[in-house]
């Protein structure tokens, strides 16, 4: 049980020194471009980027919504009344058929709602 915790500490230091000595590295390059005479003002600037940003999280929250409606829905037909017996072979193929169905749709509905607004008239 402490190897375990060993490892989660393990996990969190190495991530907390991979971000600590990155920011060290960017600091210490910036210090060397003024010392040179590189304008400041040129690290803090906006880039302007071809390309939109995605935003991966509403996709996924999309993806999760369509599949816990799907499971929701599989669980909600199998456990109709009349239809126990019925459903004994087929009831968990109708579960992972509604929840993939249902996820399908959400991660096309992502799709829609990220997709950008053409501009042209």
């Amino acid at each position: 049980m402490i190897g375990i915790a060993f490892i989660w500490l393990g996990l969190f230091a190495a991530a907390f020194f991979a971000w600590y000595f990155f920011i060290q590295a960017r600091n210490k390059e910036r210090l060397a471009l003024i010392e040179k005479g590189a304008d400041a003002a040129n690290f803090f600037a906006k880039k302007e980027s071809k390309k939109r940003f995605s935003f991966p999280w509403m996709k996924f929250g999309l993806l999760l919504c369509g599949l816990g409606f799907g499971l929701g829905i599989g669980l909600f037909v199998i456990s109709l009344p009349g239809l126990e017996r019925s459903m004994e072979d087929v009831g968990p193929g109708i579960v992972f058929a509604t929840t993939f169905i249902f996820g399908g749709i959400g991660m096309m509905l992502s799709h829609y709602v990220d997709k950008p607004k053409s501009t042209e008239v």
